[in-house]
């Protein structure tokens, strides 16, 4: 199986409360996890950066899905390229919501938090992409 990755930036259509915010988090977990995909999401003041990653096929229509979603505006894909191994393999769906203080009792935030985006075990170019924009994004 060839591993893909894609990292993507939108703007939701309206501000997210923390209600639908974690909606939204289990809905795309389960949609994740059953077609083989994980990764990591970061979600602040309205605006998503998400890195993807999984099989090329599944990432991609995944993408596409999201890109068509009338609940994502903007949608700008910032990398995309193949990946030796995961980079977050753990989670079906890390994140971070800085904003959404409700939300830190959710799966996959304090392992992020506590452990970082740097204890990943890949280093590819994507998740290097992101280390970079995470603090200017947030």
């Amino acid at each position: 199986m060839a591993l893909y990755e894609i990292i993507y930036t939108s703007l939701a259509s309206h501000d997210l409360p923390p209600e639908e915010l974690a909606q939204l988090l289990d809905k795309a977990r389960a949609h994740n996890t059953s077609q083989g995909i994980t990764g990591m999401m970061i979600y602040h003041r309205r605006e998503f950066m998400q890195l993807l990653e999984g099989e090329q096929a599944a990432v991609q229509a995944l993408y596409e899905r999201i890109a068509g979603d009338p609940r994502h505006q903007q949608v700008r894909k910032i990398w995309d390229g193949p990946i030796r191994e995961r980079g977050f393999s753990d989670w079906g769906m890390a994140f971070v919501a800085p904003d959404e203080l409700a939300l830190r009792e959710k799966p996959g935030y304090q392992d992020l938090l506590a452990q970082g985006l740097r204890r990943a075990p890949s280093d590819s170019t994507g998740k290097k992409l992101l280390l970079t924009l995470r603090d200017d994004f947030l």
